[in-house]
């Protein structure tokens, strides 16, 4: 004797449960096979009772009638009983969903917990501080690669500047640079002299009329 508390029922695994379902099933598929042949049984008294009353046979076909209602009252019965296991079946079909949805987000959940098993929200604010000192060491690294070196390093684009505009005074005052002097186009077209020109012409045509003869 239990003095405390109800002794639990044991778990039963999924391969329980829908072996359970399946001989639910069976139950009702036989209760209906079942219902149909008393409603078979009871068409056919209904079909005696009416053959006897024409023949005169009141008795007889009283006692028809009699065990058609017999079939009706078992038939009434048994599809009460499918209805009630149909509804036990329907829940135990809708438990069994819920416990494996259940179960299934268990697995997420501890599947996420192991992923994240690891990862700290400081581990990662600290990685990425690091990421961006690592970023601004490449972009000081960067421009000091580009920076020019040796004599380059020190050489200033205005100094240069100032320079030529001197040199080009001195060579302006020496009369080694005219600036008025006008430009020439290395790239126009070399004009031929007219009298050569001519004469290229005269030749040409000679050639011509001796080919015609």
């Amino acid at each position: 004797m239990r003095l405390f508390g109800k002794k639990k029922d044991p778990k039963m695994n999924q391969e329980q449960v829908l072996k359970s379902m399946e001989g639910l099933r069976k139950t009702i598929d036989d209760i209906g096979k079942r219902s149909q042949v008393l409603q078979n049984k009871a068409q056919n008294e209904m079909k005696d009772a009416l053959q006897r009353k024409k023949q005169g046979d009141k008795n007889g076909a009283l006692i028809c009638l009699k065990r058609r209602k017999l079939y009706e009252t078992e038939i009434g019965k048994l599809e009460g009983a499918r209805m009630n296991l149909e509804q036990q079946l329907f829940a135990i079909e809708g438990a069994s969903m819920n416990k494996n949805i259940f179960d299934s987000l268990k697995t997420g959940n501890n599947v996420l917990k192991q992923v994240h098993g690891d990862m700290k929200i400081e581990d990662v604010d600290k990685l990425k501080d690091e990421m961006e000192e690592q970023q601004e060491m490449l972009n000081e690294l960067n421009e000091a690669i580009s920076q020019p070196i040796g004599m380059m390093s020190n050489v200033d684009d205005d100094e240069l500047m100032n320079e030529l505009d001197e040199l080009e005074a001195k060579e302006y005052e020496t009369g080694m640079l005219d600036l008025d002097a006008p430009v020439v186009n290395r790239n126009a077209p070399v004009k031929v002299a007219e009298p050569v020109q001519k004469k290229v012409e005269n030749d040409l045509d000679d050639l011509y009329n001796d080919l015609q003869m």
